[in-house]
């Protein structure tokens, strides 16, 4: 299968969703060790909830390009 390009719009979309992914499972990891912190850790919980399911929308709009691309 080849490479897509660096200037692929969508696969440059996730790759920043999939950073965001890390800093928010970091920030859950943090907050939820810290005693009194546990609401924070939920707010990460919910922010990536949010970027998963935006996360699998891409990945629809993805694999409808790649189709369409005739991969």
């Amino acid at each position: 299968m080849p490479k897509s390009s660096p200037e692929d719009p969508l696969r440059t979309k996730l790759l920043e969703l999939a950073t965001a992914v890390e800093q928010h499972t970091a920030a859950l990891r943090d907050f939820a060790s810290s005693p009194g912190n546990a609401w924070l850790a939920r707010t990460e919980h919910q922010e990536l909830m949010n970027l998963l399911s935006d996360l699998e929308t891409l990945l629809e709009d993805i694999k409808q390009a790649d189709i369409e691309a005739g991969y």
